[in-house]
């Protein structure tokens, strides 16, 4: 029999499945990491196809090499990473399309047939990049077990895992439907990501038995999160005069442990968040009033770097000045506002009002303070933000949601019983816990289906220097191929 030849298989697939030069992108991609096999058809004909190797390394230094930002309106995720992901998950088999909301892209692949449907959802946008990084953000940088990079953690190297779980569903064909999804817009709420997905899903008929939100740290499963209640406070500038001396002081954040500036794992009496630093210098100067406020402010869930606050001290032989009343007595009251006491279930990560976005346009302050609560009542939560500056502020207005929703899976569920399961015979140690952050598990949640969060290990989301654990990333798809399996079997173990 004469030996293949792997050029002329690759240019005979190619040429059989009618691909354009676009569609044959990924198959080039792998092209150096691809060999032939052998595979006997339904009828015994030997038969000849280039299986796909996955080179992790190359995959996430792929995937993080796309400016994938959520930056505010002008600044979208395009199509190429979702139209990425899909090519890779075409290579094995998914039927898969690229779903579209108000300019956000989903990319969404299926395949197989059995007695329960899984989603595996994972989510392509990553945050700004922030201040102090050592390496280049677009640039994965491997050092040892580390990947560097923008989005290594959160949330490129769930989607590695879930590429590697397609390479090894195409392998084995376990008889279920397999859904895998990366949204656009989750760090920006999920509206037109997995909100949107929840009810193409119902549409389509295909609302999964079982949600993997591959979206988690540390190889926990995560049933537990807390619901996010957005905060809006806004007053009008009210300007006076006074003569002292002028100063600016600088105020930074410090988290204990970690680079993270995600607020949801801010752990308050021990991390310092640089605007309630400022705060506080005001308690300690109660005659000093303020002028400016500045700050390293990035988007809602981000604890600013640092906050410059420039401030008056009295002084009748001073130069007279002026002021703002109402913005000096916003930023006094920052710790109150953070400490406002409103009914909550207990959570094992705490109550959070997390002052992140301070703006001004015309003569209105916008204070946007991102709130974490297993709550939720938005009334209640905007009653207790009214009684901690009563008398002392005068709002122009002040909006509180009532968010989405918290979650709280049923730890003896069939789903986490069978990760469980994977995860002691896969020989990895891991708890059942609350997560910090909000994720796109929220608008999975009450619908009647098992869920879980679950990650890899990494840390510094959200802020400089992210990196995730490539041996994790290896692990997490044979961990979720193994919970398949045990879910797909007559007599299941769980």
């Amino acid at each position: 029999m004469e030996p293949l030849d792997l050029q002329e298989n690759i240019d005979s697939y190619n040429s059989n499945r009618g691909c354009s030069s676009e569609q044959s992108l990924i198959s080039l991609f792998f092209l150096h990491y691809s060999f032939c096999a052998y595979i006997f058809d339904s009828h015994l004909f030997l038969t000849k196809r280039p299986i796909m190797v996955i080179d992790l390394v190359d995959i996430l230094a792929k995937l993080v090499s796309f400016d994938t930002r959520n930056d505010g309106p002008e600044k979208k995720p395009g199509k190429e990473c979702p139209e990425f992901i899909n090519g890779i998950l075409n290579e094995y088999g998914f039927q898969t399309e690229v779903l579209e909301s108000d300019g956000f892209h989903t990319a969404f692949g299926r395949r197989g047939q059995g007695s329960f449907k899984i989603l595996f959802i994972a989510h392509y946008d990553v945050v700004p990049f922030g201040e102090g990084w050592k390496t280049e953000p677009l640039l994965l940088k491997v050092e040892g077990d580390k990947a560097y990079g923008r989005g290594t953690c959160d949330d490129k190297g769930n989607i590695a895992s879930l590429l590697l779980l397609a390479e090894k569903l195409a392998q084995t064909d376990l008889p279920c439907n397999v859904m895998i999804a990366a949204t656009g817009d989750e760090e920006i709420g999920g509206r037109n990501g997995a909100s949107m997905l929840k009810d193409w899903l119902i549409k389509q008929g295909l609302f999964p038995d079982f949600i993997v939100i591959a979206d988690g740290l540390h190889q926990q499963i995560i049933h537990r999160r807390r619901n996010i209640l957005p905060a809006f406070i806004k007053i009008k500038e009210k300007l006076s005069k006074i003569k002292g001396t002028a100063e600016t002081v600088r105020f930074t954040t410090e988290t204990y442990g970690t680079d993270s500036r995600h607020s949801a794992y801010l752990r308050p009496g021990v991390d310092r968040h640089a605007m309630l630093t400022a705060s506080k210098y005001l308690d300690l100067h109660p005659e000093a009033v303020v002028t400016d406020v500045r700050g390293g402010f990035v988007k809602s869930n981000v604890v600013p770097d640092w906050a410059e606050m420039d401030v008056i001290h009295p002084d009748s032989s001073g130069t007279e000045v002026t002021y703002d009343e109402n913005l000096t007595d916003l930023m006094r009251l920052l710790l109150s506002i953070s400490q406002a006491a409103f009914p909550t279930k207990h959570s094992d990560k705490g109550k959070i009002i997390s002052p992140n976005l301070l703006s001004k346009e015309g003569d209105l302050w916008s204070l946007y303070c991102d709130i974490r609560a297993m709550t939720n009542d938005g009334e209640a939560v905007k009653k207790a933000i009214e009684d901690a500056v009563k008398g002392h502020l005068e709002l122009f207005s002040l909006k509180v949601s009532s968010g989405v929703g918290y979650v709280e899976s049923d730890p003896d569920s069939r789903l986490i019983r069978a990760m469980r399961w994977a995860l002691e015979k896969e020989g990895i140690t891991y708890k059942l816990i609350e997560g910090f952050g909000g994720s796109d598990s929220r608008y999975f949640a009450g619908q009647g289906s098992d869920l879980f969060d679950f990650g890899p290990e990494g840390d510094n989301l959200h802020g400089a220097n992210e990196w995730v654990s490539l041996s994790s990333i290896r692990e997490n798809a044979e961990v979720f191929h193994t919970m398949l399996e045990v879910l797909s079997r007559d007599k299941n173990p769980v």
